[in-house]
């Protein structure tokens, strides 16, 4: 019997990438696992993966899933999304909210409707997804929440810089923010036995829609980078089954979750983990 024996997640942009890799380590952990995304067939996007295939890699390996299309800036699609994930299996107990969005581009290029869209889909979209499970979660006694952040949602510090950083002072916002709606939403919730975390990968890792974008640009270098995602998946799992009145409020990060993650701040982490 695995960890997560009986639990249900629901895991959002779920179709490729971290999404993906998260839902397959809880559902061979044992959870019931509703996946989602806007890409329901693999003919709807360009970009390889979708709901549809994970839904088939995690059968294929003994595990249990369903899918629902959501688009987590749509407060219909985010209720409706619960409400179906509840009908085919009965609760919830684990929310994954993954949904994400990187637009390229320096300030100077980047257009306001871009700007609006990355905090709409990486912050917007959390923050709609725990409006709506937490009475849910109240009503059952418990639950987990998981925001997947990124080490971007570090700053590059106080300057003066050895040279410009091009980009990603958009996406890295979003992620700061995220991080910081995680330990309010945490602290708030602090009586009601709901967990709420922030998990990023320690390094970078491949995903179908990062190859795909930076293939157009010619062959990619990939020298330290995981080419795998499970190890971020299996920090999810570890998260929950842990007690949400002991782990919460927490800026984890994947490989860190197995080793003295406990009290350090994003500067030491920066120090002690630096990402060459």
């Amino acid at each position: 019997m695995g960890s997560l024996e009986r639990k249900v997640a629901l895991v959002t942009g779920a179709s490729r990438g971290l999404g993906k890799d998260i839902a397959a380590s809880l559902a061979m952990s044992g959870a019931s696992v509703m996946v989602t995304a806007r890409t329901e067939n693999d003919s709807d996007s360009h970009i390889p993966g979708s709901l549809a295939t994970t839904v088939a890699d995690i059968e294929a390996q003994g595990g249990i899933a369903s899918s629902m299309r959501c688009d987590v800036t749509s407060e219909v699609d985010i209720q409706n999304t619960i409400e179906g994930t509840i009908e085919k299996f009965g609760r919830i107990d684990i929310v994954v909210n993954n949904a994400g969005i990187l637009i390229p581009g320096g300030i100077a290029d980047l257009q306001v409707k871009h700007w609006d869209l990355i905090f709409k889909v990486n912050v917007l979209g959390p923050f709609l997804m725990a409006r709506a499970i937490v009475p849910v979660f109240e009503e059952s006694g418990s639950g987990h929440i998981i925001n997947i952040s990124s080490r971007a949602a570090i700053g590059p510090g106080a300057g003066p810089y050895d040279s410009p950083r091009a980009e990603g002072s958009a996406y890295g916002t979003t992620k700061a923010a995220l991080e910081r709606f995680t330990q309010g939403l945490a602290a708030e919730l602090s009586d009601r036995n709901i967990s709420v975390n922030a998990l990023s990968p320690h390094l970078p890792i491949w995903s179908e829609g990062g190859h795909f974008f930076r293939t157009k640009g010619g062959d990619p270098d990939y020298t330290g980078w995981r080419m795998s995602g499970k190890i971020i998946g299996d920090a999810a799992v570890w998260i929950c089954e842990q007690s949400s009145d002991q782990v919460t409020g927490q800026i984890l990060y994947d490989e860190l979750v197995f080793s003295d993650w406990v009290g350090l701040t994003a500067a030491e982490i920066q120090n002690q983990y630096p990402v060459e």
